[in-house]
């Protein structure tokens, strides 16, 4: 659905993400949060859903600034972290803020 009208949320600052990520990853029942391209678009990445969750709980940064995106009404945000093996990786999560959801979009090693 692509809400043409409206005023767009202020993307979130790094502590109001990270909160909500950790409070995210905490309520879910089994829910993977990857989409299916994180999952299986590029396997020869070698990141696993376990890489991805341990760097979203550990400390990180954004890699850039978040980009809102229309179509979706939701915010883009970059995080580059790293996975368990300590390797850099960058994440790319869609956050719904009303919702108090996000869904990665992909990953991959830096």
């Amino acid at each position: 659905m692509v809400q043409e009208a409206g005023t767009i949320p202020p993307s979130l600052t790094d502590q109001q993400l990270k909160k909500l990520i950790l409070e995210t990853i905490d309520d879910a029942d089994t829910n993977n949060p990857e989409t299916f391209h994180a999952l299986f678009g590029h396997l020869d990445r070698g990141l696993q859903t376990n890489d991805v969750i341990h760097g979203l709980e550990r400390v990180w940064r954004f890699e850039r600034p978040p980009m809102f995106n229309r179509d979706s009404w939701q915010w883009k945000y970059y995080l580059d972290t790293e996975s368990v093996g300590g390797d850099p990786i960058l994440v790319i999560i869609a956050v719904d803020t009303l919702r108090r959801e996000f869904e990665v979009i992909t990953r991959w090693r830096q």
